[in-house]
């Protein structure tokens, strides 16, 4: 199996458990875990853009999904620091449901992509 195959579909798991979580919010109940799938979602989304460098469209999907994963910590870190809900807490949920579903569309696609361009 092909390893950014591989890495996408962690990702897109990760991904779905912490939207799931935040959305159904319990992010502060289960905070270390949802702090421990974020990173992990980040170092992944890095990885798929590393493995994929030689393919522009996942090299793409990959620093995409990395500036996302990053913004998403960003975000939820100035929640908790700061104590802000409202405004933050709505960009925060809005981002990670974006960023779920880029990555789950993008993913998609990149690979058909790269089958189409391997020729089968």
């Amino acid at each position: 199996m092909n390893p950014r195959t591989v890495i996408g579909a962690v990702l897109a798991v990760v991904l779905l458990v912490n939207v799931a979580i935040g959305e159904m919010r319990m992010a502060l109940a289960l905070l270390p875990l949802h702090v421990a799938l974020g990173a992990i979602a980040f170092v992944a989304s890095v990885a798929y853009a590393y493995i994929g460098r030689k393919f522009r469209p996942a090299l793409a999907l990959g620093a995409l999904l990395s500036v996302l994963t990053g913004l998403q910590g960003a975000l939820g870190l100035t929640m908790l620091l700061f104590h802000v809900e409202d405004a933050v807490e709505t960009l925060h949920r809005f981002n990670g449901s974006a960023t779920f579903l880029i990555g789950l569309v993008g993913g998609i696609l990149v690979g058909r992509a790269a089958r189409r361009a391997e020729g089968r």
